[in-house]
């Protein structure tokens, strides 16, 4: 295995390094009859050229290692600066198509490994993370499919975010999460000069709350305590996750401590 380095944009729009594209260091790669397929091959998916017939996996990624190996080739050669990008340009092609042919993955895994600790978005986030990585690190001469070696990197990457966010719960619960602490305990509240001066805040919205945190207040802080919903509770009335509730009261709490902190009257 090799690993190369490219003098390009150091950061594709997919997050990869283009300074640092892998390859397996396979001779076929290196062969001008594997540049001008991959070359061919790219020009197919972008619709420059109509394909004869649809590439097998082990061909896609072939041409995904050929075009990192011309890119890293020429990254050593100042003059070749427009050939680098533009092999750079095919593997980012190949590799956006390998991804969208395996997007199904990436919900088998989801459904059989679903964990209550993440909500969808986190655990479709860290999913999908995980196939691209797993399209950038699949050898295809290793003899074992793509689909069995991705899998095995969904499920992994799932099974480790879940265990993290339980570790992280137990020792954190929701409703006391210390790092929000000081955002979700205003200080001395109790006082008639404190809370007349967050009455006014929020009469002129001075905190530039939006429309959904001044929501979520409203449930959380009523007026009458007994009347307070819980994260889940309000989740159910503005249709977000009860994770994404706590975290949005945070955001426009901490707004109103920076009001009040810089608050003339209260220093």
């Amino acid at each position: 295995m090799v690993a190369a380095k490219a003098r390009r944009a150091p950061v594709s729009s997919g997050g990869v390094d283009l300074r640092n594209l892998w390859y397996a260091s396979d001779r076929r790669i290196r062969t001008e009859r594997a540049a001008r397929e991959a070359i061919a091959l790219a020009e197919s998916i972008g619709g420059v050229r109509r394909p004869g017939s649809q590439p097998d996996e082990f061909q896609l990624f072939v041409a995904l290692h050929t075009c990192a190996f011309q890119a890293n080739r020429l990254a050593k050669e100042r003059k070749a600066a427009a050939a680098r990008e533009a092999w750079c340009d095919r593997w980012e092609r190949i590799r956006g198509h390998i991804v969208e042919l395996n997007l199904g993955l990436v919900f088998s895994m989801i459904g059989r490994l679903g964990s209550r600790q993440l909500d969808e978005d986190d655990m479709l986030s860290e999913a999908m993370y995980a196939l691209t990585r797993a399209v950038d690190r699949y050898n295809p001469w290793r003899g074992y499919k793509f689909s069995t070696y991705a899998c095995n990197v969904i499920a992994r990457a799932i099974m480790r975010r879940g265990k993290q966010e339980g570790n992280y719960r137990r020792l954190f619960p929701v409703q006391h999460d210390v790092l929000f602490e000081r955002s979700t305990r205003l200080p001395d509240l109790g006082t008639e000069l404190y809370v007349e001066r967050l009455r006014n805040v929020l009469s002129r919205n001075e905190g530039e709350l939006t429309d959904l945190e001044t929501t979520i207040l409203s449930h959380r802080f009523p007026s009458e305590q007994q009347s307070r919903l819980t994260f889940q509770e309000i989740g159910d009335v503005v249709g977000l996750s009860k994770e994404r509730v706590r975290q949005i009261q945070n955001v426009a709490l901490n707004k109103l401590r920076t009001v009040l902190d810089g608050d003339p009257v209260l220093q």
